[in-house]
């Protein structure tokens, strides 16, 4: 089965709470139903939302009814909780399975369209991620991908199951994790880079990611409870 998720650092996200979280706009980024708990656990007294379905949620999670606010005044979360404002590490990184690898002449045109063309002989990866995932199709000829710790460029258009990578004579295999953002300090692009590439807020490109991409928490206090 092709793998395409993200990975969510439940203890780092917990560890930046205050006494009030900020979930607005975030039920398909990081994950109201996988955060919730932590925030309850980390002692959060108040939670705001963007809707009534996300309050259900938070209430299921343990947080009384009169601790969840909802405001759809549309401003953004809090940035800094998830790792998004700065250099700090991320809580959140999007990946996705290369499925086949295959060499190539110079001047082969890639995706529909030949917006790009090798200008080498080359070997091209392509990965399951597309903009039905909700990678943004501006990312096109402009993003960078991190494979086995290095990066490499997306060229041509991104379609909407997958996305091509140039990655020269890197020795790149089917299966190999492509990270499209995660944290800079392991070589990978940030969701910082991307929010540039893309022309879009950090947070809106987390919270734009599609329900069909698994959501992986990673967790002791998780494991403790035997989850």
């Amino acid at each position: 089965m092709l793998r395409r998720f993200a990975t969510i650092d439940v203890d780092l996200f917990a560890s930046r709470l205050s006494d009030s979280w900020d979930a607005r706009a975030d039920a398909f980024g990081h994950g109201v139903d996988l955060l919730a708990p932590a925030a309850r656990a980390a002692g959060v007294a108040e939670v705001v939302v963007s809707d009534e379905r996300d309050a259900a949620r938070v209430h299921e999670a343990g947080f009384a009814l009169a601790a969840v606010r909802v405001d759809r005044s549309g401003a953004g979360a809090d940035a800094s909780a998830y790792g998004l404002s700065g250099t700090d590490a991320p809580v959140l990184a999007l990946v996705g399975e290369v499925i086949a690898v295959k060499p190539v002449p110079g001047a082969v045109g890639v995706s529909y369209g030949y917006t790009y063309r090798t200008p080498r002989a080359t070997r091209l990866a392509l990965v399951g991620l597309g903009y039905a995932d909700g990678v943004p199709r501006l990312a096109s000829n402009r993003a960078q991908v991190a494979v086995r710790g290095m990066r490499v460029p997306l060229v041509g258009r991104i379609a909407m199951d997958q996305l091509v990578l140039d990655v020269g004579d890197a020795e790149v295999e089917p299966g190999d994790d492509a990270v499209l953002f995660g944290d800079p300090a392991r070589g990978e692009p940030s969701a910082l880079d991307w929010a540039a590439w893309t022309e879009r807020d950090a947070l809106a490109l987390t919270a734009g990611i599609a329900p069909r991409v698994a959501r992986v928490a990673r967790s002791a206090w998780i494991a403790g409870r035997g989850a």
